[in-house]
């Protein structure tokens, strides 16, 4: 596990990338850097919930075909006439 001294020397070093970049696309991604980092701290900071987990029930299928009974008809396949 990242130890957060370990976080805080990262932030540290985005934040003189910050300071030091010389146009604002290199500033703004220092700083989502930065934004990322402290996530991952407060994150791991917050008290751990156990998730719930539900339990999906799968309907069971037969595998036996279903003979439909008419009274017209000659047998079980489409193809008995």
């Amino acid at each position: 596990m990242i130890s957060s001294e370990q976080i805080l020397t990262q932030i540290d070093k985005q934040l003189q990338q910050a300071k030091m970049a010389g146009n604002d696309q290199s500033k703004r991604e220092a700083l989502a850097a930065i934004r990322a980092l402290c996530d991952v701290i407060l994150d791991s900071a917050a008290p751990s919930q156990t998730p719930i987990v539900k339990e999906l029930s799968t309907p069971v299928l037969s595998t036996q075909p279903i003979a439909l009974k008419e009274n017209d008809a000659n047998g079980e396949s489409l193809f008995d006439f």
